[in-house]
């Protein structure tokens, strides 16, 4: 029945966008340009609607229909990148992550600076050299608006079921300009105006120019630049995973940042030199890092899930520990989820940035003439019955200020490596 419906909708939907065009009678006909994203609308409508699980549950037809036929009226006022955005909000309306508008990469021109929110606010990790002045700032105001209000000027462009995946998203979108123009927040002459607040209290303005969306401007990280002490996390953020003996504490972390085989060392091999290291050492805790885990395979991970099962001694309750945060995503949420439920690991940190019960096992539609990629989900997890929280939560919950970050501290790890079951 569902797949029948969504055929049914589909047609409907690319039916009104034909109806939508307009004709060549007597009038000029649509620009090449205008042609190209009608084709790109008309299959966006067919094929979306009828691969999108529980399509019509997540978007209503009145709604989508009247959504696209605007978009599609207004092609000729609209830039490229307005109808992209239009489609990003049309998307995100059913506040599934997993299925979410990702335009090029050139689609956009973006201010160039990182934005971070630490747990007491925004501030700037990153710029080109042109605004060093900002690194490790916090942010007081991007145009006219507080951080906090142009979070929620963005999140309708975000596909996020809650807040806790919005505030790991809106940065990037914090910096798009054509995002930003769009919400009033740009100069006459293309400039946002950046507020910031140094340490002394006193306030710093900067005025922004976007960067080329061809080739963005090199960015400084504040870390780099100010000298920051590197936080193990921080160590090989690039690498799949990788693992180190803390003599200190006797313990052995163990950072899984992909779930997926890194072509110069399968995950199994990984596990097995791990586990050799682990066999031969005093460990009296082991902790799995999951924080920057944004998925992939759920599958790769059995090694270790085995080999910690096979090891009473490292995972007795109190010795297993695993961290999550904002980042922790998709399969690494499942991951998170082996070691609480299999494993009995104390979770320490933030709360992920998905639902327990979630769509997901993604596909992709390139649009062909835009190239925009539309990202759809075609399967449901029930992980937790019918547990419908927002976000799936640690036990022992720890935040990192900006002054961790400026200091180099990690007070998750540190509160892993110091935790006492009582």
């Amino acid at each position: 029945m569902r797949s029948w419906t969504s055929r049914r909708a589909a047609l409907v939907l690319a039916g009104s966008l034909v109806l939508a065009s307009p004709s060549v009678n007597g009038q000029a006909a649509t620009s090449a340009r205008e042609d190209r994203w009608r084709a790109d609308l008309q299959l966006f409508a067919r094929e979306f609607a009828s691969r999108q699980l529980d399509f019509a549950k997540l978007y209503p037809a009145d709604r989508f229909t009247a959504e696209l036929q605007t978009i599609d009226r207004t092609l000729t006022q609209s830039t490229d990148a307005n109808v992209m955005l239009s489609l990003m909000k049309l998307v995100a309306s059913a506040n599934v992550a997993h299925t979410l508008v990702r335009p090029p990469l050139v689609s956009f021109h973006r201010l160039p600076l990182t934005f971070f929110w630490f747990s007491d606010g925004l501030a700037v990790t990153a710029a080109a050299e042109e605004y060093r002045e900002a690194l490790g700032l916090r942010v007081e105001k991007i145009g006219k608006l507080t951080p906090v209000e142009l979070e929620a000027a963005v999140a309708p462009y975000i596909s996020h079921e809650n807040d806790v995946w919005l505030h790991q998203q809106s940065p990037g979108q914090m910096v798009v300009s054509e995002l930003l123009e769009r919400l009033g927040q740009v100069d006459a002459d293309g400039r946002v105006r950046l507020t910031l607040a140094n340490p002394d209290g006193t306030t710093l303005v900067v005025r922004v120019a976007p960067g080329p969306a061809l080739k963005p401007p090199a960015q400084i990280s504040a870390a780099d630049a100010l000298n920051v002490p590197t936080a193990l996390f921080r160590k090989h953020q690039d690498a799949y995973y990788w693992y180190e003996f803390l003599p200190g504490s006797k313990a052995l972390y163990v950072q899984y940042n992909r779930c997926a085989d890194d072509p110069k060392q399968p995950f199994s091999e990984f596990a097995k030199a791990l586990f050799e290291f682990a066999d031969s050492h005093a460990i009296e805790r082991t902790v799995v890092d999951l924080r920057l885990n944004g998925g992939g395979n759920s599958t790769v991970i059995a090694p270790l899930i085995n080999g910690l099962k096979s090891r009473s001694a490292l995972r007795t309750r109190g010795r297993l520990y695993a961290l999550i945060g904002r980042a922790t995503f998709s399969s690494g949420l499942l991951a998170a989820i082996n070691f609480r439920s299999d494993l009995h690991a104390i979770l320490v940190g933030e709360p992920v940035g998905e639902k327990l019960n979630s769509y997901g096992e993604v596909r992709e539609l390139t649009l062909p003439n835009s190239q925009v990629v539309v990202q759809y989900s075609t399967k449901f997890f029930h992980v937790a019955g019918n547990d419908d929280s927002q976000a799936y939560a640690p036990d022992v919950l720890v935040t990192r200020s900006l002054a961790d970050a400026l200091a180099g501290r990690d007070p998750v790890l540190d509160a892993a490596l110091a935790h006492v079951v009582r």
